[in-house]
């Protein structure tokens, strides 16, 4: 369906009577709350189907609950298909990231080098869904506060000069102080400022530039109290009633540049992207996937999707995993960060160099290495040969290494500190690529294994665990796929033996059959349509900042048809994410 373009501006909320201090505080209050009757939920909340084990928050977890697969497009209260129903609108902090990118394009790199943020926190797995649930505290609001003052006494001389054309006649050329507002708060705010709003931070600028005598103190005072408000810090994604579609909100074209630019690019729109929203050029699907794919095309594009899968797969933690240095004398952090750039090579090689079937990020039979990394998986017998370039090099089929699940940015992440973790590994297949929950452990559970000459593997440990019958339920969902990858010790290089003993690392994943070694466990998951799905699951709760609805799951059903048609290519799903339904349109606000 055609999305109809209609334009709305946010309703100014009042400020307050002058003074400098006064706009900075209020300022920096309404982002706290002020949207409270808009759908913003001011409760943490807590992730629908918990995690069992020592990882919290790994994403992909299912919102039933119920271990089962959840995107048949069904409702389950009547058996048939929902009828599309967006979910309801809120309003979505920035991301930490997306805050000091918005400030580099605004003010520049030295302003950008001044931004503090609180810390994000992920609900359900996804920081953009806390960012869409959690409530600003105080501290937060001193935080975004300090940093817009800060920022705007760094911002870059020449960035500010490309918000207004006017040579100021003296510190009281308001006029001038009202153009640049005008100007800066359009970009800033994502959206036209109102008259009003114009007048108002105006007055804000005025006042400063004739208490110290200076327009361009003035003008700075404007900038910090225009990046306090809500409307710099927020996505505001309210949209407007569709009439023809009780109950459902058609986001403003300034909203959806908003939207895409952020999912897209994890940046702020761009004033040719603004002037597209409050233009002609966001009007129907075809006008999205035409600027979708301008987008995709730069640079911006690949380092966010990197950021989405760093996000999901825990990469981010690997520079600071503890490990035994006893045990593991390779292991630093430089290694670590050597393992995530790996993966997010990989990734890029696959989504954006060659736009291949996306799916080869499974089982892929090479990788890239520098020399640390090369030398570890046994691919050059020293790292000086190679030091810290990068290679690409193929992977000897007998060492089972291929894929995600050969690298050891995964199997050090989903590994103890002294040991693996079979546990981990399997909770993570099931949870983050196939979208199923685990269920969480009983008040009485045993945690601890077996110890002894009778059992000197890890899978002999595990398998007498899984005898205990608290135990079994969870075990028997995890850990046979753990076991087929016991040949990857905690941090992924390759061994045949444990404590003297050959390993057996045959093992089977449900009805998808036998697999031994990460590139065959890979293999059954790229055949499984339950793991693209979650893929598309994933990518949509990351782009919209909420665990998809029964109303939405036959919008999410055309993506995955669509990227099987396309051939499982990431740009294409990117592409037709973003003019979904279920991307351009909101629920009415609870």
């Amino acid at each position: 369906m055609p999305r109809q373009r209609r334009f709305a501006r946010a309703p100014s909320r009042p400020l307050g009577p002058g003074g400098i201090a006064a706009l900075l505080t209020l300022s920096a209050s309404l982002a706290g709350g002020c949207y409270q009757g808009l759908g913003q939920d001011q409760t943490a909340g807590t992730p629908t189907a918990p995690s069992s084990g020592d990882i919290t928050d790994t994403g992909g977890v299912d919102p039933t609950g119920s271990g089962g697969d959840p995107t048949d497009g069904t409702d389950p209260t009547d058996g048939g298909e929902a009828e599309f129903a967006p979910a309801p609108a809120r309003l979505r902090l920035l991301l930490a990231r997306q805050y000091k990118s918005s400030i580099a394009y605004l003010l520049g790199d030295a302003a950008a080098a001044k931004v503090q943020t609180p810390p994000d926190s992920a609900i359900n797995g996804f920081e953009s869904i806390g960012a869409a649930q959690l409530a600003l505290n105080d501290q937060a609001i001193d935080t975004y506060e300090k940093s817009a003052r800060a920022v705007a006494a760094a911002a870059d001389a020449a960035s500010l000069a490309a918000y207004h054309t006017c040579v100021p006649t003296g510190s009281d050329d308001e006029a001038c102080h009202k153009e640049f507002v005008a100007n800066f708060g359009r970009v800033a705010w994502r959206r036209s400022l109102t008259q009003t709003e114009i007048d108002r931070y105006g007055a804000v600028a005025r006042d400063a530039a004739l208490a110290f005598g200076s327009w361009e103190l003035g003008r700075e005072y404007a900038v910090a109290g225009l990046l306090q408000s809500p409307y710099f810090l927020y996505q505001v994604e309210v949209g407007e009633p569709d009439p023809d579609q009780p109950g459902q909100r058609v986001l403003t074209g300034v909203e959806l540049a908003t939207r895409m630019s952020f999912f897209l690019l994890d940046t702020t729109p761009t004033r040719e992207l603004i002037d597209l929203g409050e233009g002609d050029g966001l009007v129907t699907s075809d006008d999205v996937r035409t600027v979708a794919w301008t987008m995709l095309e730069t640079p911006a594009a690949r380092a966010a999707l990197g950021g989405f899968f760093a996000e999901v797969l825990r990469l981010r933690t690997l520079e600071t995993l503890p490990k035994d240095p006893g045990t593991y004398p390779a292991w630093t952090p430089a290694l670590g960060a050597s393992m995530r750039d790996e993966v997010l090579r990989l990734i890029d090689d696959i989504a954006f160099t060659r736009e291949a079937d996306f799916r080869e990020y499974l089982d892929a039979p090479y990788t890239y290495a520098n020399g640390p990394l090369a030398a570890l998986y046994g691919l050059i017998p020293d790292a000086n040969a190679l030091g810290d370039v990068w290679q690409k090099f193929d992977l000897p089929a007998e060492g089972k290494r291929g894929g995600l699940f050969g690298m050891g940015g995964f199997l050090a992440a989903y590994a103890h500190i002294s040991s693996t973790s079979p546990t981990l590994r399997g909770k993570f297949v099931r949870e983050v690529m196939m979208c199923q929950g685990i269920p969480a452990p009983p008040p009485d559970v045993v945690t601890e294994l077996p110890v002894g000459d009778d059992y000197p593997t890890m899978r002999d440990r595990l398998a007498e665990h899984m005898t205990n019958p608290s135990c079994a339920p969870c075990h028997q969902l995890m850990d046979p796929i753990g076991f087929g990858l016991e040949n990857f010790d905690g941090i992924g290089v390759f061994r045949l033996v444990e404590n003297g003993v050959d390993l057996d690392t045959k093992s089977n994943l449900d009805s998808l059959g036998e697999f031994d070694g990460a590139r065959e466990l890979g293999s059954l998951l790229r055949q499984s349509p339950a793991v693209t799905r979650c893929l598309v699951r994933n990518l949509f709760r990351h782009a919209t900042g909420h665990l998809e609805l029964p109303g939405e799951l036959g919008a999410l059903e055309d993506l995955d048809a669509s990227f099987e048609d396309n051939e499982y290519r990431m740009k294409e799903l990117l592409a037709e994410l973003v003019a979904s339904p279920a991307f351009l349109r909101v629920g009415t606000p609870e």
